[in-house]
């Protein structure tokens, strides 16, 4: 079973709260032994207790000073990475484009899923094609077309041997240009 929660809070009893400083001292000399260790970093631990003086040091007090030292000599930007968002006007020209290209790609897929759920709307028969503007009926064409050729791609990596391309209406419709079928569709469904 799991240990109980701990409240984050000063310990008043004087030997419990040694007890308690003495357990968690190890086990912070320990993780960072593990992390030195395990991925190959320099790091230092510095702990001053209240009840001794001086000061423990993981791994040496040598190797701490040293990693101070470099610590100081850094330049201010290496020394903490950001914790806020930068602001657009400090942003890198790069880093603005890249941003942009982020935002575009995920409005594409936005609307690729809205025209989606359009299709699978008007196939089960939740919206008619009166309902649907011109320019959504080309664009759920689209993502019928998209779907097609996946599903014509997966069928030609399972089955290389099979002449799928004169059995499957695919190519064909891939082939018409999208207004045609989009007038036909409209055409059929006014008629009806």
């Amino acid at each position: 079973m799991g240990r109980s929660k701990i409240n984050l809070e000063f310990i008043a009893k004087d030997s419990k709260r040694l007890a308690t400083f003495k357990n968690r001292k190890e086990t912070v000399f320990k993780k960072a032994r593990e992390l030195a260790m395990l991925c190959a970093v320099r790091l230092c631990v510095i702990i001053q207790s209240h009840d001794k003086p001086g000061y423990q040091v993981f791994p040496s007090e040598e190797e701490a000073r040293e990693l101070i030292h470099i610590f100081k000599n850094m330049p201010k930007k290496g020394k903490l990475a950001p914790t806020t968002t930068p602001e657009p006007e400090k942003m890198s020209r790069e880093e603005a484009l890249k941003a942009q290209e982020q935002i575009a790609k995920l409005q594409m897929e936005n609307r690729e899923l809205e025209l989606e759920i359009l299709m699978y709307q008007y196939i089960t028969g939740a919206l008619s094609m009166r309902e649907i503007r011109s320019e959504e009926a080309r664009g759920t064409l689209w993502v019928a077309q998209k779907r097609l050729r996946a599903v014509q791609a997966r069928i030609d990596v399972l089955y290389p041997e099979a002449n799928t391309v004169q059995n499957s209406p695919a190519p064909a419709i891939a082939a018409q240009p999208v207004k045609e079928i989009v007038e036909d569709t409209v055409d059929t469904e006014l008629h009806l």
